[in-house]
């Protein structure tokens, strides 16, 4: 074992402590192979990507080949390759995933003023206001009352106060984050609450008798049915990292919700995806009908999105009693910031990644590739799910997991710098591109990373869904296609439309400029 692979290895067994999952009777393992490329080959001079990279996806193959094991499989040996791990931070880091050998869209990235940008305040503080979805850009220049010019935006908000803008956003539902450091961020009352708790906390909700897995199943996670409602790259990739050991995995989306291309084909592979209306009554009730079958319920939407049309974790429990439900959010369901929005770059900002990366709170700066949290927050609410799995067929009971995007950032604050300890010095590996999986799939050809993991026995894989197009699956769970009635749920009328989304959005868009004037004191 060379010094990059007893590096990794310690801080696997340091990661897997935390999800509770250090000691274990069964016997398959992890092997590291081969060593960390240099940091200038990774961008990894402030944060080690290596070690996030391959530690999350390792740990989450480790629990599922354990799960085998407790269904009567063999046991197996994985291997990770340090060379190659640094690249599922992102899927754009190593390679450019493609449809008929063309790029997927990056829509999400044209022209939008807030998408990159750190901004600052009039006194001299830097926040992040993200608008990762157009309507968000709307949001913002309405609550700002200026154009979607960069200039504008910036010339705004350099007149707020960074305390004002943050209690002003808060109170109007709006992603955005005053740039912290690790000081900061340690005596502000809710960074105090999350250094309590492990990565992503878990609780007992039901004392639900044990729920055995079936036997000898064919991959690890085959016959246990997952139920996505989720948004963006967290929640979703939750879902994928289960369907690669063999979940069934459906993502529900609304009926007029939307994605960006780039970001939904990477984070949910292996996933069937249908949509359904929460505001019809009958897609209401069909949605009860797949929670009371379900395994497993994830969602990554704000608070109350989703419990406002019935679906709160005490109404679910009572239809499913064991069920293991994930709530993926910025901040956690807890403490003074539970109901606050955000998205990765709201949880680097808080966390001190920023100023970690940059030249502390003068000068902060993104991470490599910006998006560290996203995927990686994947990973570990998947780990922390399979967990609860084992835990529900040993013990018994109903779950509640709450993987955040905050926690994963100072999670990589704590265990993830990169430091002298744990890079090596004369490194002699240089990085490789992660490897591919390509064939047919709902978007047309697609090429994509293979995951990171190689299992000896049950290599992961998107099958038999590999990509899905959005919401081109019927509302069942991958497996269960006959039993579904094209003609059970009907559409909504064009006009109802307009009730339910359309002009609650105008009053919100209206409301917004109203409330900002509240708190703005103008120079």
């Amino acid at each position: 074992m060379n010094e990059s692979q007893r590096i990794a290895t310690s801080y696997l067994n340091t990661i897997l402590a935390d999800f509770g999952a250090a000691n274990s009777s069964a016997k398959s393992t992890v092997r590291f192979t081969h060593g960390f490329p240099p940091v200038s080959q990774t961008k990894g001079t402030d944060i080690h990507l290596s070690l996030i990279g391959a530690i999350p996806s390792a740990a989450n193959a480790l629990l599922a080949a354990r799960m085998l094991e407790l269904r009567g499989g063999p046991a197996q040996e994985i291997e990770i390759d340090l060379r190659r791990s640094h690249n599922y931070i992102d899927p754009d880091i190593g390679m450019t995933p493609c449809i008929w050998g063309q790029e997927i869209p990056v829509d999400a990235l044209i022209g939008n003023p807030f998408l990159r940008n750190i901004f600052e305040t009039k006194d001299g503080r830097h926040v992040i206001l993200s608008a990762v979805y157009i309507e968000l850009v709307y949001k913002w220049t309405a609550f700002l009352r200026c154009s979607a010019l960069e200039s504008d935006i910036r010339a705004t908000v350099k007149q707020w106060d960074s305390k004002v803008l943050e209690a002003a956003a808060a109170e109007a539902g709006m992603p955005m984050a005053v740039v912290q450091s690790e000081e900061t961020w340690a005596a502000n009352p809710h960074g105090q609450h999350m250094a309590k708790l492990p990565i992503v906390p878990i609780e007992k909700r039901t004392d639900a008798p044990p729920k055995p897995l079936s036997p000898s199943p064919s991959r690890p996670l085959e016959g246990l049915k997952v139920l996505c409602c989720t948004h963006a790259i967290a929640g979703p990739s939750s879902g994928r990292t289960l369907a690669e050991h063999g979940a069934s995995v459906l993502q529900i989306m609304f009926t007029h919700g939307f994605e960006h291309a780039s970001v939904y084909a990477g984070a949910n592979l292996g996933c069937a995806s249908a949509r359904l209306n929460f505001h019809k009554q009958e897609d209401r009730e069909h949605l009860w009908t797949l929670i009371q079958d379900a395994d497993v319920w994830v969602d990554s939407y704000r608070e109350g999105a989703i419990a406002k049309f019935g679906f709160s974790d005490d109404a679910m429990f009572a239809r499913n009693p064991s069920l293991i439900i994930s709530h993926v959010r910025c901040y956690g369901t807890t403490g003074p910031w539970a109901r606050k929005p955000g998205f990765d770059m709201q949880g680097s900002a808080s966390s001190g990644m920023l100023a970690h990366c940059g030249d502390g709170l003068a000068n902060p700066q993104w991470p490599p590739e910006m998006v560290v949290n996203d995927y990686t927050t994947g990973y570990f609410g998947a780990l922390r799910i399979q967990s609860a799995l084992l835990q529900r067929a040993q013990y018994g009971g109903g779950y509640v997991v709450s993987p955040s995007l905050t926690g994963t950032a100072m999670a990589i604050m704590k265990h993830f710098k990169t430091t002298p300890t744990n890079m090596p010095a004369n490194l002699t590996d240089d990085a490789l591109p992660p490897e591919s999986v390509e064939g047919p799939s709902g978007w047309g050809y697609l090429k994509t990373l293979k995951p990171l993991p190689n299992m000896s026995k049950t290599p992961q894989k998107y099958d038999p869904i590999f990509l899905a197009q959005i919401g081109s699956s019927p509302p069942v769970f991958p497996g269960d296609e006959d039993k579904w009635d094209k003609d059970k749920i009907q559409p909504r009328k064009k006009a109802c439309t307009k009730t339910d989304i359309e002009a609650p959005f105008l009053a919100k868009m209206s409301s917004l400029a109203e409330l900002s004037m509240k708190y703005f004191i103008p120079n």
